[in-house]
């Protein structure tokens, strides 16, 4: 599955099996006529997300390289490991891909929106509590309103790593 992002971040073209793909994810909104032509930080949750990936298409696009990064994409009881491959063109537009690694079948966990951590990570899914960050699947997600999208330590380090910076963060994507 793969997108085409303008210079400016605009949606110009997705891959010709995006609606299916799309459909098996429950992404009825997210149909090839509803995102063609608008930016894709309309389909980004959470302002740490959206800086996150902000800075990793500003590096692309600098450095004229591309850049692989872990993620995943679960679909309901499905935990799908993928991997995200960016790379940049000479007019300024980046052609984004998802390959699926790995699709293994899981029965969630059912938690109530109190129970729920309130922080996930958009790259990898997995959830803060008090423990620390955990790979829960929950079959009932909490209400919106209790979730708060971020990049985990884990998920900042391996994009850092990627751009050949710091493992401290300095001069690459900060906390």
């Amino acid at each position: 599955m793969w997108f085409f992002l303008d210079p400016s971040n605009k949606i110009i073209d997705v891959s010709p099996d995006w609606d299916s793909q799309a459909g098996t994810l429950g992404g009825a909104l997210v149909a090839r006529r509803g995102i063609v032509g608008r930016s894709l930080w309309d389909f980004v949750n959470g302002a740490e997300t959206r800086s996150y990936l902000n800075a990793v298409f500003f590096w692309c696009r600098q450095s004229g390289r591309g850049l692989s990064l872990p993620n995943r994409c679960d679909a309901p009881n499905l935990r799908r490991e993928c991997r995200m491959d960016i790379a940049p063109d000479s007019e300024g537009g980046l052609e984004v891909r998802h390959h699926l690694l790995a699709e293994t079948p899981v029965a969630g966990q059912k938690l109530s929106g109190t129970d729920a951590p309130g922080q996930q990570c958009s790259q990898c899914l997995r959830w803060e509590g008090p423990d620390g960050w955990r790979d829960l699947m929950i079959a009932t997600p909490p209400q919106a309103t209790f979730v708060t999208y971020v990049i985990c330590p884990d998920c900042r380090r391996a994009a850092n790593h990627a751009l050949g910076r710091d493992s401290n963060g300095a001069g690459g994507l900060g906390d």
